[in-house]
């Protein structure tokens, strides 16, 4: 058996879109999924059932639906009612709701990571719920997240692959693409796991050396009120 490279490297301007492509829309997914899951979190651990309900039926709702099933819904179930989105925007935003519900579990984990006592202190000081989830909690909570967020982050970047099911051309439907012009599916499939390989352990370095050394308890120490 022969492997015909040749028929990737013909085609490389196809595949060198879908990398451009799925670069694209991980990066804004996973950028709105932090800002959504931050939101989320926030009214989860609310005192008031009116602010921590609704967050807990998102998360749930998200974590439970595949997310393949969300993307079905909103680019063929939602213009029967009258509510249109391009593949892109039904991308974006599948892939920001559903990494947001996972970022938000996160987030709460960092927050009761946190000791009790800094909340007590805080409450005890009189100072406001959010000047001291601003200043005290927020900023503990990095080297907590830090590492299952990189996790779901990689996983968002490999999940957009199922927007080629609805012919958004990132990578995968880049495969499909290449391997209905020339015939050579071990060759096009085995070049797209080597891609997403490269860039999942691009990322992975990337977020490595963006991790703050300082730990979580030099950082308690060194903050200061104003």
């Amino acid at each position: 058996m022969t492997f015909d490279y040749g028929a990737i490297w013909n085609n490389r301007d196809i595949l060198i879109d879908g990398v451009f492509t799925t670069l694209l829309i991980s990066s804004i997914a996973i950028s709105m999924g932090i800002v959504i899951g931050l939101v989320v979190c926030l009214l989860r651990i609310s005192k008031k059932r009116l602010l921590r309900w609704p967050a807990i039926v998102y998360i749930e709702v998200m974590r439970n639906i595949p997310l393949l099933i969300l993307i079905f819904m909103m680019f063929y179930a939602l213009p029967f009612y009258g509510i249109r989105f391009s593949g892109m925007a039904t991308g974006f935003v599948c892939l920001s709701l559903y990494g947001g519900a996972y970022f938000a579990e996160v987030f709460r984990g960092g927050v009761e990571a946190v000791s009790k006592g800094q909340f007590d202190a805080s409450k005890a000081l009189g100072l406001k719920y959010s000047f001291y989830m601003r200043r005290i909690i927020l900023p503990q909570l990095y080297n907590y997240v830090f590492p299952p967020g990189t996790n779901i982050a990689l996983t968002m970047i490999k999940e957009s692959s199922l927007l080629s099911m609805i012919t958004v051309a990132e990578l995968t439907y880049a495969a499909h693409d290449i391997n209905g012009r020339t015939f050579t599916p071990v060759e096009t499939f085995a070049t797209i796991a080597v891609i997403y390989w490269i860039i999942c352990t691009l990322f992975l370095k990337l977020t490595q050396m963006a991790q703050s050394p300082i730990s979580t308890g030099d950082i308690s120490n060194s903050m200061t009120i104003r």
